[in-house]
């Protein structure tokens, strides 16, 4: 699946921090979790649908007709209502941000937290419990591994929290250090210093 907008996602986070509010007030926050993400594999696979839902040359109160068949007796009242308040926004575009803005509203609700890995290779099981251990214990909430396996990586690892990014690949390290050199020796041949000096 393509990687959501920023900006959808953070528009997308608005409806979602509202949509969780309710749904823990009811005890009902991880269920609709499941729903969204039902929801948004269904769009995926259904790219038909997806256009229908958020094309402006559907007619309004039919959408809203599909909205209401397709969905009030198969979801939980919570997600209907909020797909009818983005209907009349205009913003059904973004039910799969919607989904995925949920979901990491409500993990941090739980403590939890997304680190993204990526190694040359699969992490042993050993090393995937201590990197958990370290990655939680750095973010203060419970680390949830995503791992990713990138054979360009030297070695090491890259690790991706949040926005917090901890790079120790040795790629990285020769990028920086050919960086550096390069740096000095523009710094040598515009000195005093040049290494054309005699």
């Amino acid at each position: 699946m393509a990687r959501l907008d920023e900006q959808e996602l953070a528009v997308a986070g608005v409806y979602a921090r509202a949509l969780l509010a309710l749904a823990s007030d009811r005890a009902e926050a991880d269920q609709i979790e499941g729903e969204l993400a039902e929801l948004a594999g269904l769009l995926v696979g259904n790219p038909e649908l997806e256009s229908y839902l958020s094309s402006p040359l559907v007619d309004e109160e039919a959408r809203t007709a599909t909205l209401e068949k397709a969905f009030r007796t198969r979801a939980n009242e919570l997600v209907v209502n909020t797909l009818q308040v983005m209907h009349g926004k205009g913003r059904l575009r973004l039910l799969r941000a919607l989904a995925e803005a949920y979901r990491l509203e409500n993990e941090h609700r739980r403590g939890e937290v997304d680190v993204e890995v990526t190694t040359a290779v699969e992490l042993s099981d050993e090393l995937r419990r201590r990197l958990a251990v370290t990655a939680s214990r750095y973010a203060g909430r419970t680390a949830r591994l995503i791992e990713k396996v990138d054979a360009e990586l030297l070695g090491g690892l890259v690790l991706k929290i949040g926005d917090r990014k901890i790079d120790s690949s040795l790629a990285r390290q020769i990028h920086d250090a050919r960086e550096g050199l390069f740096e000095r020796a523009s710094q040598e041949l515009h000195g005093e210093k040049s290494y054309f000096d005699n």
